[in-house]
């Protein structure tokens, strides 16, 4: 049995030992954070996630754009703050750190230079991976695994992609005008879902009353606690966070019967993510966005901007610039490069489905009201 092999199988082993300690079926969501996230053992941990020798691709891969993106987002943002000489930017969840290293150089030709940058990272091995990424790029990087690692700062801009999206869920099922908890057991040779008992998924009451009998979804019960940790180590912040989903009254309508959950395995998705072993393939929903606000809310973070992410592209200057550069010269390096926009940045690529929301804390609110556009914004929806 090689190692890759022997992991899967440890891992398997000790969520069935979870089962056991458990009585029996345990929720999806703690299945899920061991499949995922499990020490050593979760599919994080494994040697090969991102890219083509991976499971998925993300935008950090296709080109610079998206650090484009996020370097005028942090440049307005620090503006935004009253340009404060003392300052943290800190990115969570960056894989192998990629997308840090080209926002910074990025960053660097508008000739702004954090004074302190932090990468959370969960990952021990993405985290040795960001280690020697940033030494190769020459950049001085804090590490940490947890945000409430984190000393508290006076300023922070914080910037995320496809993290959220991640956090372990739970899914349910609507039967007889109750929601129900799906949760997981073992049938002897492979893990099968199982019904649990009633849950609150606090869906809007309108919404829910609008789904059929056997309508399955999920809800993410990380995003309030996530949302907490920021606000605890920022006197003042603005966070920039993008991944892929809706507003809430999108995200569970009824037409959506089998909700967002999937898997990702070798660049094919997987609709049911208990076919495979635990371990083996990425595990992923898309993020309600109004949840997210509301727990921001809560936790003291206020939603300043919701737009597209072909929105927020479209209307970076840098993306524009570069894109006439390349348009003036169409080699075929360049051509695909633009290729890489457009599937960013159009709305049957990722353009309209991926989004971005910009909130603040302790930020007057003229100054943020320049990160996004007014033409752009989408905050009334969610």
């Amino acid at each position: 049995m090689n190692s890759e092999h022997q992991r899967l199988y440890t891992l398997t082993e000790q969520i069935l030992s979870l089962m056991q300690a458990n009585g029996g079926a345990i929720s999806f969501h703690n299945w899920m954070q061991a499949a995922l996230y499990q020490p050593k053992l979760g599919y994080y941990e494994s040697e090969e996630v991102f890219g083509k020798s991976g499971d998925f691709t993300t935008a950090a891969s296709m080109g610079s754009w998206l650090s484009m993106g996020f370097a005028e987002s942090i440049n307005k943002a620090w503006q935004a703050m009253g340009k404060p000489n003392h300052w943290t930017l800190l990115e969570q969840g960056g894989g192998n750190g990629d997308l840090l290293c080209n926002t910074l150089a990025q960053l660097a030709t508008l000739g702004l230079t954090p004074p302190h940058i932090i990468a959370v990272e969960t990952s021990k091995q993405l985290r040795q991976r960001q280690a020697g990424n940033f030494v190769k790029h020459g950049f001085t990087v804090q590490q940490a695994t947890h945000l409430q690692d984190i000393k508290p700062v006076e300023n922070l801009i914080m910037f995320s992609n496809e993290l959220p999206d991640a956090f372990p869920v739970h899914a349910f099922s609507y039967k007889q005008q109750q929601t129900i908890e799906r949760g997981v057991d073992w049938n002897g040779e492979k893990f099968i879902w199982a019904d649990l008992q009633a849950v609150d998924t606090q869906v809007a009451a309108n919404i829910q009353q609008q789904w059929p009998e056997d309508y399955t979804s999920e809800f993410n019960p990380n995003l309030q606690p996530w949302q907490q940790d920021i606000s605890n180590i920022a006197i003042r912040a603005i966070v920039l966070t993008v991944d892929y989903g809706y507003t809430q009254q999108e995200y569970y309508r009824a037409q959506r019967m089998e909700g967002t959950l999937m898997g990702h395995y070798k660049h094919q998705v997987v609709e049911d993510v208990l076919k495979l072993s635990p371990g083996v393939c990425d595990i992923t929903a898309h993020v309600d966005f109004t949840s997210l606000k509301q727990a921001g809310e809560a936790a003291g973070l206020t939603a300043i901007a919701y737009t597209t992410q072909g929105a927020w592209l479209a209307q970076t200057q840098a993306v524009q610039q570069h894109m006439q550069t390349l348009a003036a010269d169409p080699s075929v390096d360049n051509i695909a490069q633009i290729t890489q926009a457009k599937r960013l940045m159009l709305p049957n690529g990722m353009g309209e489905s991926f989004k971005l929301l910009i909130q603040s804390k302790g930020i007057n609110k003229k100054g943020s009201q320049t990160l996004v556009s007014p033409a752009f914004d989408r905050l009334h929806t969610l």
